[in-house]
């Protein structure tokens, strides 16, 4: 498997995302993965690819491994881990920007579809390409 370029952002949580027990809500994570996960494409591919082509979430898991609080630094990103014809597999980490220690996980396997007919199609080396050091 060719090295993935992962992609990165940091942070710093809200107030509209904590929950009744002081710390983030779990929906905020899921939030926060499509986020990146649009912004990683958005950032590596083409105008003209992103017209034609998208991207459907097919299976998602994520793990829970610290809780978050209000104005913590994290450190959200997200890289394709694993790819084959039609789909691939996204991860995604949040991290203490001071600790560096691991508040979440995911795993998330994808499928590249036309836009126009809603239908899986062939991941090419030209869509894969930005996304790798060499492929």
């Amino acid at each position: 498997m060719p090295k993935a370029i992962p992609f990165e952002k940091k942070f710093k949580v809200e107030n509209e995302v904590i929950d009744h027990f002081d710390h983030v809500n779990n929906i905020a994570y899921i939030q926060w993965v499509l986020g990146i996960s649009k912004d990683h494409w958005v950032s590596f591919s083409p105008e003209k690819v992103r017209n034609q082509f998208g991207w459907m979430i097919l299976k998602h898991e994520v793990y829970y491994r610290k809780q978050a609080k209000l104005n913590d630094e994290l450190v959200i990103k997200t890289w394709i881990d694993d790819f084959s014809t039609a789909t691939s597999v996204r991860k995604t980490s949040i991290t203490d920007a001071a600790t560096k220690k691991l508040i979440f996980e995911s795993e998330a396997q994808w499928c590249f579809i036309n836009l126009k007919t809603q239908k899986p199609t062939r991941l090419t080396s030209d869509i894969l390409k930005p996304y790798f050091e060499s492929l």
